[in-house]
């Protein structure tokens, strides 16, 4: 059986999750203060750990920090009648898997109680690839062919000053290889990224090129742009099918003649870096409609590189959610937490148009928002059914589709629902006609297989086709 620790100094409060968590099946400890917690938690294994904040001697959340609950198997669930943000963030930092104000309702601690249980006798098992990244390293995830196939091109041309030209959807992930690309190189000075259609128009030309003193109005200073910034470094021009026309024979001359023009100067500098561009568009169209000069995408375009999208690289889908996932429990201070195999599986079945940064996404807002230290099939399965605005019929559970459909109707009812006395029979009916129906278009009408599969008498479906309505109707005889 498995055992919840219950920490307060209140006797009234021991005493109700006692009653409620020995009514669930668990077993149950008490512990009246700080240091009679940290002797049971240091002697037993538990499921669960309900620890007030404000206990004698030691205080919950030093409880936590002292057995290191970030690590711990328990779930640590800290109570206070303190409403304040500050106890609720050192909570969390501490290990804390939820912050309950007091006074608290029943039917939440039963519902934590239901996923402990549920955590408890699953069956899933954690995810654990062979090889991981440290979760705060930059470099690229994954080992799929097409990836190491990019990667043997950039080996090629990491240490040599030709301008490389990154192609592939929005989100694969263009700036993470620029910057690989620059590390791998010999390049000695920084990474500048710049987002060229996240600069206002009119300040572009200053942004990247630099402007002189008095050069316009309100300059009252000389400044330097993007490109002298990336001496010796390696300036990263994203989404470079977004220049405006009348900036791009500047850029052609950078390219060109590796030199460039500060606004409002008649001198001219030497540009000493590399330039490597991202676009998610097609450039070759775009010179064939007269948006993009030809003498600029010949220039760029002199060691051009595809990033494959996520859907060319699934095999890496778990590598990378494994990644983020503790990469994001490590910045959002949340316990370690780590996906189970079948989630992963769950995770690689689905498209993730936007790519990488999709994927990203979704698993921060899984650490952010899951309370299990293994996150399931059906915690994933629910939470993408949640982002899409619907539920994933084809993946979620039989009783969570059911599940959800309830609480949408309650609330619609709202406060009408005290007025209600026959929500059983409603849902029962409700379950059961589509049931019975369906199972009748599966036997072609055959009443007797029917009831087999069903697993009732054959009298028994009888009485229910006639009362569910499901009856065929009677054909019109011709000439009637």
């Amino acid at each position: 059986m498995k055992r919840i620790l219950i920490a307060d100094d209140d006797e009234s409060i021991r005493w109700v999750l006692r009653k409620t968590v020995t009514g669930m099946g668990f077993a149950a400890d008490l512990a009246a203060d700080g240091e009679q917690a940290l002797a049971l938690l240091g002697k037993n294994t538990y499921a669960a750990a309900f620890v007030d904040v404000r206990m004698p001697g030691m205080e919950g959340i030093e409880v936590l920090e002292r057995v290191e609950a970030r690590k711990s198997p328990t779930r640590f669930f800290i109570m206070t009648a303190v409403r304040r943000p500050d106890v609720a963030a050192r909570s969390t930092r501490a290990g804390a898997a939820e912050f309950i104000t007091k006074p608290f309702d029943l039917s939440g601690i039963e519902e934590l109680l239901r996923t402990v249980a549920q955590e408890a006798s699953s069956r899933e098992s954690p995810f654990r690839p062979e090889e991981r990244e440290d979760g705060s390293s930059t470099r690229i995830v994954g080992k799929s062919r097409v990836l190491l196939e990019v990667f043997q091109k950039i080996g090629k041309v990491a240490d040599s000053d030709a301008t490389i030209l990154l192609l592939g959807e929005r989100g694969v992930g263009k700036e993470m290889i620029a910057r690989c690309i620059h590390d791998l190189g010999s390049r000695t000075g920084p990474f500048v990224a710049v987002n060229i259609p996240a600069i206002p128009r009119d300040l572009q030309e200053v942004e990247l090129f630099g402007h002189e003193k008095m050069a316009f109005t309100g300059a009252d200073d000389a400044r330097e742009g993007k490109l002298a910034a990336t001496q010796d470094g390696t300036l990263f021009l994203d989404e470079i099918g977004d220049t405006p026309l009348d900036l791009q024979p500047k850029l052609l001359r950078v390219l060109q003649e590796r030199e460039y023009t500060p606004l409002g100067s008649n001198q001219t500098r030497r540009f000493r870096g590399r330039i490597i561009a991202a676009t998610n568009r097609n450039l070759r169209k775009m010179v064939a409609d007269g948006r993009f000069r030809e003498d600029l995408f010949d220039r760029l375009n002199v060691f051009p590189l595809r990033v494959p999208s996520l859907a060319e690289r699934k095999e890496d889908i778990p590598l990378l959610a494994d990644h983020f996932l503790r990469k994001y429990c490590a910045i959002l201070s949340r316990p370690p937490r780590s996906f189970s195999k079948e989630a992963v599986e769950e995770l690689s079945a689905r498209s993730w148009k936007g790519n990488v940064r999709e994927l990203e996404n979704f698993v921060q807002r899984l650490a952010v928002l899951s309370q299990g230290k293994l996150l399931r099939r059906d915690d994933v399965a629910r939470e993408l059914a949640r982002a899409e605005g619907t539920l994933e019929t084809s993946s979620a559970p039989m009783e969570q589709l059911v599940e959800e459909r309830i609480r949408e109707f309650l609330r619609r009812l709202g406060p009408a629902l005290d007025s209600e006395t026959a929500l059983h029979d409603l849902f029962v009916r409700q379950v059961e006609r589509p049931l019975v129906k369906v199972i009748l278009e599966a036997t072609a009408g055959n009443q007797i297989r029917a009831a087999a599969i069903l697993g009732i008498h054959r009298n028994t479906l009888r009485k229910k086709v006639a009362e569910l309505g499901l009856a065929p109707k009677a054909r019109k005889r011709k000439g009637a």
